[in-house]
């Protein structure tokens, strides 16, 4: 339990000074475009520069750089991530809905490609080489090799041909009523395709080659069936790179998302983003990009947690450091 609390500790403090590396780097770098919120005010013969001038001073945004990032920071410290631009409204109102959006999306991608790679990937390593072996190899292909936003106009040629699958805004904040599930459930499957492949891919080999290990051939010496010695001896070796992978896909599925919510017109943080850098709304981007970050490093802490939990020889090589540091240490 020690050590457990440790990695978190450690990973707690980890994610921290990435999250203010990365605030700093992406305030810098939105700076450095040299445009902001009023830009576009400029441009408007109606507006009359004093106007500009006065707004700019309201807003802050005649301050140098860092005292505007010292600024938000100080107030993000607080749980103040300031007022949307383009919306006028607190920027946390606009976030935690469309995270809740986008958490459920990512959820349900991520079920339906750990699904699908369990599945096929354990049936193409009983049998390597035979056709689901080779339909696999297809799978991943044509998988890997075709972009989102391809899948994603497919999907809506698809839905607006059948009618079968609703795309849309409609479901925003409707939790899991069955309307929700409904909407999300193509843009989830869009979002999972890449997932798949990835998935798949580990499964396949890691699970064939975990197969022919030996404690796998004394199970089935033993009598055991072939579905005990998958699910309980061959899967539990072969998950520790699917973990890992798992923690890092977060990001991906994030990532990823913004081409998906615009192009399926899910309400979420990749279409918020998207509206974000359009309207040069500094707060509110930098909102999504904090969030954003915070989630894919609490996956990464979570798929470390697993690691540990699936994998014993993990527990006892931290136990034997350890304890080897507190006898160098006497």
């Amino acid at each position: 339990m020690r050590l457990v609390l440790k990695l978190i500790f450690n990973r707690v403090l980890q994610g921290v000074l990435a999250l203010l590396i990365i605030s700093a780097l992406v305030f810098w770098l939105l700076a450095a475009t040299g445009s902001d919120a009023l830009t576009a005010l400029g441009a408007d013969s109606l507006v009359h520069e004093e106007t500009i001038k006065s707004l700019r001073h309201i807003y802050g945004l005649d301050q140098p750089l860092h005292v505007r990032y010292g600024r938000w920071l100080a107030g993000a410290l607080r749980g103040r991530l300031g007022e949307s631009f383009f919306y006028r409204v607190p920027v946390g109102s606009l976030l935690w809905p469309r995270l809740l959006s986008t958490l459920m999306l990512a959820t349900i991608a991520l079920v339906i490609a750990w699904a699908i790679a369990l599945s096929l990937g354990a049936l193409a390593a009983r049998r390597k080489g035979g056709w689901i072996d080779r339909f696999c190899g297809l799978l991943i292909l044509l998988a890997t090799s075709t972009p989102r936003i391809v899948l994603a106009l497919i999907a809506l040629a698809f839905a607006a041909r059948t009618g079968l699958l609703n795309v849309g805004a409609d479901a925003a904040g409707a939790g899991l009523a069955a309307g929700a599930l409904k909407r999300v459930l193509l843009p989830a499957l869009v979002l999972s395709v890449p997932l798949v492949a990835l998935f798949l891919a580990q499964v396949r080999d890691g699970l064939g080659e975990a197969l022919r290990e030996e404690f796998v051939q004394v199970a089935r010496a033993k009598g055991l069936s072939e579905r005990v010695v998958i699910l309980r001896h061959a899967l539990r070796a072969a998950l520790n790179p699917l973990i890992t992978i798992f923690g890092y896909s977060l990001g991906g599925v994030m990532s990823g998302s913004v081409i998906v919510e615009t192009v399926l017109g899910w309400p979420g943080l990749g279409q918020l983003s998207v509206v974000a850098v359009r309207n040069r709304d500094v707060p509110l981007l930098m909102g999504v990009v904090l969030i954003t970050a915070t989630a894919v490093l609490i996956g990464n802490m979570v798929a470390d947690l697993l690691l540990r939990f699936n994998d014993p020889r993990l527990r006892e090589d931290e136990s034997r450091a350890a304890s080897m540091s507190r006898a160098n240490a006497a």
